[in-house]
């Protein structure tokens, strides 16, 4: 697929979602930015650049500037939880299968999230991000015609539903 044609959808898609949850405030952009920065590269690479990563802790840590107390136990705990939470699950992938699972761009790529919304919504957007990644695996099991044997070994990209999640997410969930 043509990068142009990837990046024409995201905003097509991540502009519907902006459309039907106005009013945004002033966040919303550099955080759509940034998801779907992460989550192009991450859809032709396989890989979550570093200053993305980075770029959206710094930007979600910004966003907290002069937010009370409980959220911002609330946001640095979903930075904190989060990563650990994947980078757990990635090793104990890794032990149990002898193969990479999960990159360490997504346990990266969960820092920002966490940041940007927290350990409670983060929670939704994981399950939802999962739901979502397992629902394209079995279309494109029918599609193909694919044995369910064959979907374990399929290779997915992971970043796009946890950026398209956390973005429907944050909007809905009413942001910082």
């Amino acid at each position: 697929m043509k990068t142009y044609w990837l990046i024409f959808t995201h905003l097509m898609v991540y502009g519907v979602f902006a459309a039907t949850s106005m009013p945004l405030n002033w966040m919303a952009l550099p955080f759509a930015a940034l998801l779907i920065w992460i989550s192009v590269w991450d859809f032709m690479t396989f890989e979550i650049p570093d200053a993305a990563a980075l770029l959206l802790v710094v930007s979600g840590a910004a966003a907290l500037y002069g937010s009370p107390g409980l959220l911002l136990i609330d946001r640095i705990s979903g930075a904190i939880l989060w990563p650990l939470l994947f980078w757990g699950v990635a090793e104990l992938y890794l032990k149990t299968r002898g193969v990479h699972g999960l990159g360490f761009g997504d346990v990266k790529l969960m820092a920002g999230i966490g940041i940007w919304c927290g350990a409670y919504a983060t929670t939704y957007i994981v399950l939802t991000a999962a739901l979502a990644g397992l629902a394209v695996l079995s279309l494109f099991a029918v599609v193909q015609s694919t044995s369910v044997k064959d979907i374990g070994q399929s290779k997915v990209a992971f970043g796009p539903f946890l950026c398209l999640s956390a973005w429907s997410i944050w909007l809905y969930g009413g942001g910082i």
